[in-house]
């Protein structure tokens, strides 16, 4: 996720004014936890506390009908701030066996904006998908991507095809942008007694006058998650450099035993093609290096960064960077090629997107062009320089029965840091 303001604070629940029917969703979920809490004897692994907050039916940040995408909602993925990153990715799909062009199949499309800009790009090069699968369990977001795509695309909206799951002896190009920092993570931290995870458990307080004052809700007695301890680490269950390399007691980091599940499940479907998946993340030696003391946790809430994922519960995006080198593992365990690994900027870049920013700024109105240029400039600095998103997110390529990788991996070529 972009952030947009570039404000990054401890943010409660005190600090935001919540609305009525915000506090009540944030209330009932926090029920729906301290429920499983309950039920494990005290406390949770802080990736079922995550995997709640997130997907809880109908309670989840992603499960819930709130505004999420762009400058109205809590962030800004690549595909909002404009139609040029669906323009590289459209350049990389259609480098591919034309065949695997046939079937496109988007994970986790969000504010379905990045389908939008995609089917327009594939028609201005002729080259249409017979099939564009979007794979999406909430019913909120698919309401929002269809009314996204009828709208900015009505005529192509008839190629897009809505599924619960994946499908069998699927052919084509499966992709996904800022799918797998989403998937819930384990928060480990090194103690005096090895690696131990991070676990949440649940207190019961009151809050203050003030509180009152600085929200809508009428508040009363209620639950507050904190920290605590889960048990010892499975070592088997860790990456090995963490067992190789001397670190600090007291740094923390995260591990991502479900990616495991989630990619397998993917090459499962693939009978052959390609799996383009652009997060932001690191090779695993710089991911676990000994001076990133903290992890890579962080929440979104109205383009502000926190790093308090036990507040505010269903109503703010709780992210962890990936682990690029255990997805390639994970990878070739399931007998895909792991067929390009390269930077954002590299990837865009290679696919033209230069070329496609003088294209858009030749078609805009004369006496709108200054502003227009300033605009596509800010996109293409937030999309490529190695401060925003340029460097930070990474795009990984795993292969099925395929020669041709699509192209985007050569000119920032980076398959040795895995």
């Amino acid at each position: 996720m972009f952030q947009s303001q570039g404000s990054q604070s401890q943010m409660s629940q005190s600090q935001i004014k919540l609305s009525a029917a915000a506090y009540q969703q944030h209330k009932r979920l926090a029920l729906y936890i301290n429920q499983q809490i309950s039920e494990s004897g005290g406390a949770i692994p802080f990736s079922e506390f995550m995997q709640s907050a997130l997907y809880a039916p109908g309670l989840g940040y992603y499960q819930s009908g709130t505004h999420k995408f762009g400058e109205r909602g809590d962030f800004i993925t690549a595909p909002e701030m404009g139609a040029l990153f669906a323009c590289g990715l459209a350049n990389s799909i259609t480098s591919a066996d034309l065949d695997l062009g046939k079937n496109l199949l988007e994970i986790g499309a969000g504010s379905g904006q990045l389908a939008a800009d995609l089917l327009c790009q594939l028609e201005v090069q002729n080259q249409l998908p017979d099939n564009y699968f979007i794979l999406e369990p909430s019913a909120s977001l698919q309401s929002l991507q269809y009314q996204k795509i009828s709208t900015q695309a009505p005529a192509l909206v008839k190629r897009v095809t809505w599924l619960s799951e994946l499908p069998k002896n699927f052919v084509g190009i499966i992709f996904a942008n800022e799918v797998v920092d989403a998937i819930p993570c384990e928060l480990i931290e090194k103690t005096a007694n090895g690696w131990c995870y991070r676990g949440v458990s649940a207190t019961e307080s009151e809050h203050t006058e003030k509180d009152k004052t600085e929200t809508d809700a009428p508040f009363e007695k209620t639950l507050e998650f904190e920290w605590t301890y889960a048990g010892e680490c499975d070592q088997q269950a860790l990456p090995p450099i963490l067992l190789q390399q001397e670190y600090s007691e007291g740094y923390t980091s995260e591990v991502r035993p479900l990616a495991r599940g989630w990619i397998k499940g993917l090459a499962s479907a693939l009978a052959r093609g390609h799996i383009l998946l652009l997060d932001y993340g690191y090779p695993q030696s710089e991911y676990y290096h000994p001076q990133r003391t903290s992890g890579s946790l962080k929440c979104f809430s109205r383009h502000h960064a926190n790093e308090s994922p036990l507040q505010l519960a269903g109503l703010q995006d709780i992210t962890a960077h990936v682990d690029f080198t255990q997805l390639a593992i994970i990878a070739s365990d399931c007998e895909l090629t792991v067929s390009g690994f390269t930077t954002q900027a590299g990837f865009l870049l290679q696919n033209k997107i230069l070329e496609a920013a003088e294209q858009q700024i030749n078609h805009v109105d004369a006496n709108e062009s200054t502003a227009g240029r300033m605009k596509l400039s800010q996109q293409i600095q937030k999309l490529t320089a190695p401060t925003q998103m340029g460097e930070l997110v990474k795009v990984i390529c795993l292969s099925r029965d395929c020669e041709q990788v699509p192209d985007g991996f050569t000119l920032q070529n980076q398959l040795h840091r895995l």
